[in-house]
């Protein structure tokens, strides 16, 4: 009233949300004059938090009054607060008060550091393996990399291990072992495991394929000059192919070599393993190999992966050697070179003669085409004279759906062409692998596209 300033109400004790603001007020004496007054707002830990702006009073008495206005906030720390006052700089004072009704929000816990690419280089390469296919004569045909995901358990591409008789398995301090058998696989999803003496090396951990998107980085292994490297690729897509499965599209596309190897997520774990291939038997290290041009990039190149979070656990009952799987139409039978076979092609038109133009290659018919010829050239090289010439169609689940009519064959020393035939539209639209056989073993692969 008049100078005095009145309190309707004084309290200690201030409640959020019913309390949204409160004042604290000071009376001293003091020579009058020129004063600044600043104010220290000290949470119930004693830290300053705030230091309001100085006040500046001309006082003309003895008598110096000030307050302070503070709001009140939702997440402030409850419990008791204090105003410490300074006079020209010099403590003048403090007044204790409590607020309740708050709450101190939850600092979030800080994200995991995130291993380096050197790091994840240095634990990786010990437990990353070369897989070569040996073909007929102990030769290496194909390399692909595999990976340790348990004691004596070891995770490739079925690509890295389709149409060989045995594979070798090279580790990185140079030791090599065979093996002619799978533990587990999956055909569509293009991946096998082997039981191979691992020697206590490390497993690969996995993560989450779910938790990575389209746009994000992830880390593969890469074979450059012989040698394993490491690198970035991106998710480019995702998809579920009928028949197969998931496949997660990365770009951009590494070498066929690189199949078989972990793809990585930020923290180093597996989230899938690199091939993805939905056309198997597609993958042959030799030259007599034909197919559609737009599958010659992922003859050539990997573009996907098979996402995977886990393994089977392995189970003695589920083995099989190579021979077994290749019986069942697991594996696909492996493309043997004979020098006698000079070429072959598929076509629609037939030319008997070796001395003819040979028709253009077709690797798209139609069910409306009345035939597809499987042309082929032969030639007397060596010892191989006669033998039984045959192809037999397969779909993209390695089914036999076809068989042209085989010929007895007797070689001459000159060119000779033969054509086995076979009908589009008792195969319906989709796409075949066409194998050629002599002796009822491939010599060569093609493959082709019907549709409607």
């Amino acid at each position: 009233m008049g100078s005095k300033f009145v309190l309707d109400e004084v309290r200690s004790r201030f409640v959020y949300p019913k309390d949204k603001s409160f004042m604290v007020y000071f009376e001293w004496e003091a020579p009058p004059g020129a004063h600044a007054l600043s104010g220290l707002w000290r949470d119930p830990g004693g830290r300053v938090v705030q230091i309001s702006p100085d006040v500046k009073v001309e006082s003309k008495s003895a008598e110096l009054t000030c307050y302070w206005t503070y709001i009140l906030d939702p997440q402030m720390r409850p419990g008791v607060w204090t105003l410490e006052v300074r006079i020209d700089g010099q403590p003048a004072g403090s007044h204790t008060f409590e607020i309740a009704g708050t709450t101190v929000p939850v600092a979030p816990e800080p994200a995991p550091k995130l291993p380096t690419v050197d790091e994840v280089f240095r634990k990786a390469l010990p437990s990353l393996v070369w897989v070569r296919k040996i073909n007929a004569h102990g030769q290496p045909v194909d390399t692909s990399i595999g990976f340790v995901v348990g004691k004596d358990r070891i995770v490739t591409a079925m690509q890295a291990v389709d149409g060989a008789l045995k594979l070798e398995i090279e580790f990185s301090n140079g030791g090599k072992v065979q093996a002619d058998a799978l533990m587990a696989w999956s055909r569509p999803g293009d991946w096998v495991e082997l039981a191979v003496n691992t020697n206590g090396l490390t497993p690969f951990s996995f993560g989450d394929p779910k938790g990575v998107a389209v746009g994000d980085r992830l880390t593969a292994f890469n074979v450059e000059g012989g040698a394993i490297t490491i690198g970035g690729v991106d998710i480019s897509g995702r998809r579920n192919v009928p028949g197969f499965g998931d496949r997660i599209q990365i770009s951009p596309p590494l070498p066929l070599e690189a199949a078989g190897g972990p793809v990585l997520d930020p923290q180093g774990r597996v989230i899938g393993i690199m091939g993805g291939s939905v056309l198997p038997g597609l993958r042959y290290g030799g030259r007599k190999l034909i197919s559609n041009p737009a599958l010659r990039s992922n003859a050539d190149s990997v573009n996907g992966i098979t996402p995977l979070s886990s393994l089977p656990q392995p189970s003695a009952d589920k083995s099989a050697t190579f021979a077994e799987l290749l019986a069942s139409g697991v594996l696909t039978a492996p493309v043997s070179e004979l020098d006698e076979l000079i070429y072959a092609m598929p076509a629609r038109d037939m030319t008997k003669s070796a001395s003819d133009p040979l028709p253009r290659a077709i690797t798209e018919f139609s069910v409306t085409d009345k035939t597809i010829w499987i042309l082929s050239e032969w030639q007397r090289k060596g010892k191989e004279s006669k033998g039984l010439v045959s192809t037999k169609v397969y779909d993209d689940q390695n089914r036999q759906r076809a068989e042209a009519p085989p010929k007895k064959l007797s070689l001459p020393y000159e060119p000779m062409r033969i054509g086995l035939p076979l009908v589009p539209a008792q195969l319906g639209p989709g796409m075949y692998r066409i194998d050629l056989l002599w002796n009822d073993q491939p010599v060569w692969r093609a493959f082709i596209t019907i549709r409607n």
